[in-house]
């Protein structure tokens, strides 16, 4: 049989598109803490232009995260249920371009036919998509809930399908390799929790966006009912299911990667060690050309200054033909 490792560039090109996904959405967050650390002024949510671009940014990239995660995890699956199958990882460029372009379309068709507009909203602190008619409303919460809430049920499935093959096959299979696979089949099961987890409360509230669009009528009035009672609700619903949520699943993914991943671990502790040891060489080497200076400086009986180029090195016979 195909050893499973054959497809490890399909799945590291998944988690390179992950992070990068996520490294996206920690930036995004940004104008919003500003917001806040101004009293909910808006800051750059104030220019149309910038609203609109941000707000159609934030309605692609956390429905693409929920995306790549299911697919990691339906692949993973497929792996296990067919071990001869080698995933080619252009699919991987192609699907998820697909999805994206999708994503894309859902997003700016509305604003471009001029059924939708992007608004600052001063409880929620960030720019969303007002709808203008009752059709784009319908259609922007349930797409929306669909394209949060659907990969959960086979991601859910694949994850568990995935764990009770590999503890029906651990005997059959090598020590080394069996370790291996649960080790990825772990790291994909924690992920898709933190996912589960962080995601379900934004999908309650589009849910009940739904259900408020489906009356008709109906449309904001009712769904917005439902929180007149409560200032928490009011001001902190969506910024907290919609942002921070989704801003602490961004974060959290990078530290699964480096707890779960060796490569990852030794990439980023090599790292570390390279730049604690630039920085030891550049103070040892300061502190050697002061020695030389002062050395210098004694012999000649003057003072000068001694001036240096980073990476240059000068000795005590230059040094001390220099005042000449």
């Amino acid at each position: 049989s195909t050893d499973w490792r054959s497809n490890k560039s399909f799945f590291d090109l998944l988690y390179i598109l992950i992070a990068l996904v996520d490294i996206l959405v920690c930036a995004t967050v940004l104008p919003i803490i500003l917001s806040f650390l101004h009293q909910r002024d808006g800051v750059w949510f104030v220019n149309p232009t910038f609203c609109t671009i941000w707000g159609g940014l934030w309605e692609v990239l956390p429905h693409l995260s929920v995306f790549l995660v299911g697919f990691m995890s339906l692949s993973r699956t497929v792996v296990l249920l067919r071990p001869l199958c080698k995933l080619n990882p252009h699919a991987v460029y192609l699907t998820t371009s697909f999805y994206l372009l999708l994503l894309v379309l859902r997003t700016a068709v509305p604003v471009a036919l001029g059924e939708a507009v992007y608004m600052y909203a001063i409880t929620d602190v960030f720019c969303f998509e007002n709808p203008q008619t009752e059709a784009a409303y319908q259609f922007n919460s349930i797409s929306r809930a669909i394209t949060l809430a659907a990969p959960v049920v086979p991601i859910c499935i694949s994850c568990l399908l995935s764990y009770t093959i590999i503890k029906l096959n651990e005997r059959r299979v090598e020590r080394g390799r069996r370790s291996s696979a649960m080790n990825a089949t772990i790291t994909i099961l924690i992920f898709t929790i933190v996912y589960i987890v962080l995601n379900i409360p934004v999908f309650l509230n589009y849910l009940l966006m739904s259900v408020a669009g489906l009356r008709e009528g109906c449309k904001t009035s009712c769904y917005y009912h439902a929180y007149n009672h409560s200032k928490l609700l009011t001001w902190y619903s969506w910024n907290f299911t919609y942002v921070l949520c989704v801003a602490v699943n961004s974060t959290i993914n990078p530290l699964i990667y480096y707890c779960r991943m060796r490569l990852v671990k030794d990439f980023v502790n090599e790292g570390m060690r390279s730049s604690s040891r630039v920085v030891v060489e550049h103070t040892q080497f300061t502190k050697t050309l002061t020695k030389r200076a002062s050395r210098a400086v004694f012999r000649s009986g003057n003072s000068f200054t001694v001036s240096t180029v980073q990476g240059s090195t000068l000795s005590e016979t230059e040094i001390g033909q220099s005042e000449c």
